[in-house]
């Protein structure tokens, strides 16, 4: 049957576009840029390896972060160059932890790796930086859900808001917004770059609650799409939220823990969520 909500609150990366592309192309900027020093062509069978372990974003998971949505560049590319020194061993198909620790606590240390000096880091971090400005696309099915709620908006404005709701950093966020036209109101009537927890939850349904037009503003119906079950459907399910779970690259797709994170409805692709919610 379908769902009639008063609300809906999309979230963004991952969800909307394909944020995790993005950054599988910045990593793999960065790795070519180390792997070919001193003009040597960069070493494919090694890049291979990077990609398909994620060294990177394992190795920013073990450096301080620098504010926003990581570590600093210049040492994540430091990290890099002594993770695949092989001063820990020759390279090995799986991740190793313990290296990946030993070469974050190297840059930690203040230590310059092999065959990468500051100019190649910076480059490195130059490479990565630049290949991450790139927008990210569209994910499968977001921009018919787009025009959806579009015409579902225009059609009550004054019974029906929707709201896009993101964790991610503001200057990324507007490389995306601007090449989809998210920011002129099209869309959303409100964006929210809040942290996701079951209090701003609350905060983003009150709000609609006092937006949409009702006899009594917390009988409002919301309806939640995110491709994350711990950050997206727990969070909206404590707060009485229709959870509907589109999962993706970066999670896959996640097996709920508890009866906290059960989504009312799993789509294949966000288009999906037309029929579900009667768009």
């Amino acid at each position: 049957m379908p769902v009639s909500p008063h609300a809906l609150v999309l979230d963004a990366d991952n969800t909307l576009w394909d944020t995790n592309a993005t950054f599988r192309r910045a990593r793999s900027a960065m790795i070519q840029v180390l792997q070919g020093a001193d003009g040597e062509e960069a070493r494919p069978d090694g890049e291979k390896r990077l990609e398909t372990t994620d060294v990177l974003y394992r190795l920013s998971q073990h450096l301080p972060s620098s504010g926003g949505e990581g570590p600093d560049l210049e040492q994540l590319a430091r990290a890099a160059a002594f993770y695949m020194s092989g001063l820990r061993g020759g390279p090995e198909a799986g991740i190793q932890t313990s290296r990946l620790r030993w070469a974050s606590e190297q840059v930690r240390a203040g230590r310059q790796p092999p065959g990468c000096d500051r100019s190649r880091a910076r480059k490195a971090a130059e490479a990565f930086r630049s290949a991450l400005s790139a927008p990210p696309p569209l994910l499968d099915g977001a921009a018919s859900l787009l025009r959806g709620v579009q015409a579902w908006r225009t059609a009550r404005p004054d019974r029906r808001t929707s709201v896009l709701f993101s964790e991610g950093a503001p200057d990324r966020l507007e490389v995306a917004f601007d090449a989809h036209g998210i920011g002129g109101g099209q869309y959303f009537d409100d964006i929210v770059l809040r942290e996701k927890t079951p209090d701003t939850f609350r905060d983003v349904c009150h709000a609609i609650g006092n937006a949409v037009d009702l006899p009594e503003p917390q009988a409002a119906e919301v309806v939640v799409i995110g491709d994350s079950l711990q950050r997206d459907i727990r969070p909206a399910n404590a707060t009485g939220c229709t959870t509907l779970y589109c999962p993706g690259d970066l999670w896959g797709r996640e097996t709920p823990e508890a009866a906290s994170e059960q989504p009312d409805y799993t789509l294949g692709t966000l288009d999906e969520a037309l029929r579900i919610l009667d768009l």
